[in-house]
C-alpha cells in the first residue's frame, strides 16, 4: 500500500496573454521566431509569469478513491503531473512553459530522488493517442501484449497449493478467470474481454477508435478506454 504526501507545492509558469495566446498560424510563426531569438538572448521573452499552484499540501491515503475537483485552469493537471513525477523544467504544455517548481512529494516517506513513482502509479491523460484504424478490442489486445503479461502458471500453482493447505475455497468465477488468464496464448483474450465488460465497452468492441479524420467511438467511450 502506498501513501502519497505532497507538501508546499509551488509551480510557476510563463505564457502569452491576450491575442498572442490564440493558436493561429501567425502566432505560431511569431512564437517560433521569438523562441529562436530568445535562445540567443537577442530579445527578452514576452511571456507573462503566473502561478499555477501555490503552497498546496495534502495526503492521499491508500485503499481510498480520491476525487480531485476544480474549475478549468485551476491546476488539476499540473498537480497530478507533479504527483506522478512527470513535472520537470523541460515539460511543456500547449500554451505555457513550466518554469519554477518547488515543494516535496513523497511515496511512503521516500522522496522522488529515492523512489520511482512510475512503478506504482501512472498518469493517464484525458486524451490519449491511439491508432484510429484499430477497433476497441484490437487496441486493448495490443496494449496488453505491449505490457508483457508473462507466465503466471507457477504463481497460480503456488496459490492453489496454499489454498488447499489452509482449506480455502476460492470464488468459482474468480478461480476460472485466473486459470484462463494463466494459460499460454489465451491470457490476452480473456483479460481483454474482461476489461471491456467492466468498462461497458462491449457494445463498441468491434468499432474503430477513430481520430480527427475517421469516425469512431464517442468521447465518453474514449475516456472509459483511456482509463
Amino acid at each position: 500500500m502506498i501513501e502519497v504526501r505532497f507538501e508546499h507545492l509551488n509551480v510557476e509558469a510563463e505564457a502569452h496573454v491576450g491575442s498572442r495566446a490564440l493558436p493561429t498560424n501567425l502566432n505560431f510563426c511569431i512564437n517560433l521566431l521569438e523562441g529562436i531569438l530568445n535562445s540567443f538572448r537577442i530579445i527578452p521573452s514576452r511571456k507573462k509569469p503566473f502561478t499555477v499552484l501555490h503552497d498546496v499540501s495534502g495526503i492521499i491515503k491508500p485503499r481510498r478513491m480520491t476525487l480531485l475537483l476544480g474549475p478549468p485552469s485551476s491546476g488539476k493537471t499540473t498537480l497530478l503531473l507533479a504527483l506522478a513525477g512527470r513535472l520537470s523544467k523541460d515539460l511543456k504544455a500547449r500554451t505555457c512553459d513550466f518554469g519554477k517548481f518547488s515543494g516535496r512529494v513523497s511515496y511512503n516517506g521516500h522522496g522522488m530522488e529515492e523512489f520511482v513513482p512510475q512503478r506504482t502509479s501512472a498518469y493517464i491523460s484525458q486524451t490519449d493517442l491511439h491508432i484510429g484504424e484499430l477497433t476497441v478490442r484490437e487496441t486493448l489486445a495490443f496494449s496488453a501484449r505491449c505490457q508483457g503479461i508473462g507466465t503466471r502458471y507457477e504463481m497460480l500453482a503456488e496459490l492453489s497449493r496454499r489454498e488447499k493447505a489452509q482449506n480455502i475455497k476460492p470464488d468459482p468465477d474468480l478461480d476460472i478467470y485466473m486459470k484462463a488468464a494463466a494459460l499460454e496464448g489465451q491470457e490476452t483474450n480473456v483479460v481483454t474481454d474482461y476489461i471491456m465488460k467492466i468498462l461497458g465497452l462491449e457494445v463498441c468492441a468491434d468499432t474503430m477508435v477513430g481520430d480527427e479524420m475517421i469516425r469512431g467511438i464517442s468521447g465518453g467511450q474514449k475516456k472509459s478506454h483511456n482509463w
